[in-house]
């Protein structure tokens, strides 16, 4: 499976591959101690390594992940871990094998992800798995090899995460295309002109697109009298609800190259069976999101906020969305979790928190202590 845009893709790291690399790398610190208090060996997959660097010496997630398990070892913690690196290109590989020759628990390999699915699924009966896939092409996924792994959270106590890069309006071009339908040209007003996936050369197979998202129920998407933008959502919609058959918790973050665009470059999707691991992802990527928003800061202060609330969400909005989940006693933890939930990315659980304690204080909500500190165990109310 060729790389999206060739080697010169790495020759260097762009914005927006900076901002999901951050993502990943504020996730993953935190990841490793939580999940270690399970006591089980942790595997860390990065199914589409790459070479591990940039021509401009950026890390890429090779080397971001080994370098965040490195600390946290050094820093004591207490369960084994091994990190799997996967790379087909023989040349990148040679690369990725160089870079990682420092770190004794991470293994290169060469090969399709698919040539590893196996040896994957095998390790997560007995090890915490996070599997890191962003694939140079959008045919590089396997829905069921991927679900291989996922069925083990149906049947025994294990823990799998996924971050999945999904690169919708590839997909959906190449859906077209396969459906022998108008395939639009790439609008550099709405979306980045620069093509990260492999060109449309030829008509893309409908069973390879079918296996990348388990299924022909995108075609139904496809075919719809839908604009381009909302085939886009309504088909990482689907994904993540396939995803939400194996997973509690999932959730979406479109990875814009900049902020106007209305088109993503893909979309990072998340999944996890625990609570705690959405509020920790919401707010690592609530940050990719105040970057973005800062991309489009007026040069000139202005009286009132012109960003769209896309971009800068509205905090006035907030209180009512707290009072709803708050309107009989809940403990502000689950208030939190469902704010979240409802609202990924708009805000952080530390703006939900603070707007909670203002509302203690103005006596709009209550606590079933009378005090305005509390912590996340404690129930609130809202005062009718």
């Amino acid at each position: 499976m060729g790389h999206k845009a060739d080697e010169l893709f790495f020759d260097e790291k762009r914005q927006w591959s900076k901002r999901k690399d951050t993502i990943l790398e504020s996730y993953i610190s935190p990841y490793l101690w939580k999940i270690a208090t399970q006591n089980k060996p942790i595997l860390i997959v990065d199914a589409f390594a790459g070479p591990g660097r940039f021509g401009d010496g950026e890390f890429g997630s090779p080397l971001i992940i080994s370098q965040a398990v490195q600390t946290a070892l050094s820093k004591g913690l207490s369960v084994p871990v091994s990190v799997l690196c996967i790379e087909p290109i023989k040349e990148l590989f040679e690369k990725l094998t160089g870079l990682l020759g420092k770190f004794e628990f991470a293994q290169a390999k060469c090969g399709e992800f698919s040539d590893y699915i196996r040896e994957i699924e095998q390790k997560a009966r007995n090890h915490s798995v996070f599997l890191y896939l962003d694939p140079w092409t959008v045919e590089g996924l396997d829905w069921n090899g991927m679900d291989s792994v996922f069925q083990h959270l149906s049947i025994s106590n294990m823990s799998i995460e996924v971050l999945m890069n999904f690169n919708a309006q590839s997909f959906v071009r190449r859906g077209l295309a396969a459906l022998t339908m108008a395939v639009p040209e790439l609008n550099p007003e709405i979306e980045d002109p620069e093509e990260i996936d492999a060109p449309l050369r030829t008509s893309p197979s409908i069973q390879k697109l079918n296996a990348v998202v388990g299924g022909p129920w995108w075609q139904d998407i496809i075919r719809s009298e839908d604009g381009f933008s909302e085939k886009l959502q309504n088909l990482t919609n689907g994904v993540c609800g396939r995803l939400s058959q194996r997973f509690k918790e999932v959730c979406h973050h479109p990875i814009k190259a900049l902020p106007h665009h209305t088109v993503p470059k893909y979309s990072l999707i998340f999944g996890s069976r625990h609570p705690d691991a959405l509020i920790l992802m919401n707010d690592q990527m609530a940050k990719s999101r105040k970057t973005l928003a800062q991309l489009a800061e007026p040069k000139d202060p202005t009286l009132f906020e012109m960003r769209p609330t896309e971009l800068v969400p509205d905090i006035e909005r907030l209180p009512p969305i707290i009072f709803k989940h708050a309107s009989r006693p809940t403990s502000r933890h689950l208030v939190i979790l469902s704010v979240i939930r409802e609202c990924f990315t708009r805000f952080t659980r530390k703006e939900i928190r603070g707007c909670i304690e203002q509302l203690l204080k103005e006596g709009k909500l209550n606590s079933e202590t009378g005090k305005v500190r509390i912590n996340d165990n404690v129930k609130i109310v809202a005062v009718k």
